[in-house]
């Protein structure tokens, strides 16, 4: 957890909590800026130090909310400058923000015009010369729209946004991203006239693939330190549910107990709550400001979409998985109580860990997800 610079300087300034800050708050020698100045150093439990055994906030209750830092002082709010304008998200650590994002019906209201028809090549053609602002404004709407389009499951509409995020940064990276409104507009064409359905239904799933790469993830954050016991759980159930052998080895018939695991234990809470991934991830672009940010803590930024898509793909796609084990653990019962729980571990594990970013980002060069084929096997279930 980061500690600004100015609340850093008060605590130091403040008698009573100079001995602590000298103790359990460390300067980061790897800071972008003030915001990330230095971190609380948690505990054996990988908790705040500065938690009551009642879960309150021992600094808030003795100094007020003057002495919080801004990540304290603004969560569960999730605050981005986007467009000129300041956007909010939710951090889903916080089990009651997960619960009003999550269990909505519809968490955005529905626009009052046809899906896609803001994209056309009347308006593309009028975006030739756009500036780097037009293109990422036009690339969060074309995100929006495809995040939202219950028309497709939720792995095709990534699937989709990965293709577009894709040829986005070919665009970019060629100095010709005034392309990129009338490459939306293509796509919105071909996605609204369902078009693309029999290839995308055709995409098959390859689970030993998937698996692998979960495994990775996995891994990836073990390697960080040892998370909280509630992820910790969570992984458990999951390499209970693929029959994860104590050595560390995966069963020759791992990956069709991941997918046999998928159809009967998060099918049925999917269908009875279709809104429920697609609501994290229209958060996730509001928290992290989507397109244009990888970061949850907006300490590493960047103008990548394709980075920035992979990123946000690959928490889907750990967050999915656990959900998968959880599920199959408690079986028919399994209930959106139960989800926000895995999300909420998930969250304080994964989102609110500003390595985990760097850590796994090494992993899609090595595994090629770049490619239409390394994006269908980390989505297709």
């Amino acid at each position: 957890m980061f500690i600004d610079k100015a609340t850093y300087k008060k605590y130091r300034a403040t008698p009573s909590m100079r001995q602590a800050a000298a103790e359990l708050i460390q300067i980061n020698p790897e800071a972008h800026g003030s915001f990330d100045y230095a971190s609380v150093k948690l505990n054996a439990e990988n908790r705040c130090p500065f938690l009551s055994a009642e879960n309150l906030c021992d600094i808030q209750g003795q100094h007020g909310e003057g002495l919080l830092s801004q990540t304290c002082a603004r969560y569960p709010r999730a605050l981005v400058r986007f467009d000129g304008k300041m956007q909010k998200g939710l951090c889903m650590s916080c089990p009651e923000a997960a619960r009003l994002v999550l269990l909505k019906p519809e968490l955005l209201p529905a626009p009052d015009r046809p899906r896609y028809s803001q994209f056309t090549m009347e308006s593309a053609q009028d975006s030739a010369a756009a500036s780097s602002a037009d293109v990422i404004r036009l690339l969060r709407a074309f995100t929006l729209e495809v995040l939202q389009d219950r028309s497709y499951p939720i792995w095709q509409r990534l699937f989709l946004l990965g293709t577009v995020c894709r040829r986005s940064h070919e665009l970019i990276a060629a100095r010709a991203s005034g392309q990129i409104a009338r490459l939306l507009a293509q796509h919105a064409t071909m996605i609204g006239d369902g078009r693309l359905r029999p290839h995308l239904d055709g995409i098959p799933a390859r689970p030993a693939l998937q698996l692998g790469l979960v495994i990775q993830l996995i891994d990836r954050r073990f390697q960080l330190g040892q998370p909280q016991p509630r992820f910790a759980a969570c992984v458990t159930n999951l390499l209970l549910a693929i029959g994860h052998t104590a050595e560390g080895m995966l069963l020759p018939d791992s990956a069709e107990r991941y997918q046999q695991a998928y159809l009967d234990g998060y099918v049925p809470f999917e269908r009875a709550n279709p809104s429920f991934m697609e609501n994290y991830l229209l958060n996730y672009v509001f928290a992290t400001g989507f397109p244009i940010t990888a970061s949850f803590d907006l300490v590493q930024r960047s103008t990548d979409p394709l980075l920035n898509y992979l990123l946000m793909t690959l928490h889907y796609r750990l967050l999915h998985s656990l959900l998968i084990g959880d599920a199959f653990r408690i079986g028919a019962g399994f209930s959106t109580t139960d989800a926000i729980r895995t999300v909420g571990a998930f969250a304080r594990a994964v989102e609110h860990n500003v390595k985990y970013s760097d850590a796994i980002m090494s992993l899609v060069n090595s595994l090629e997800l770049q490619s239409t084929d390394g994006l269908a096997a980390l989505l297709r279930n």
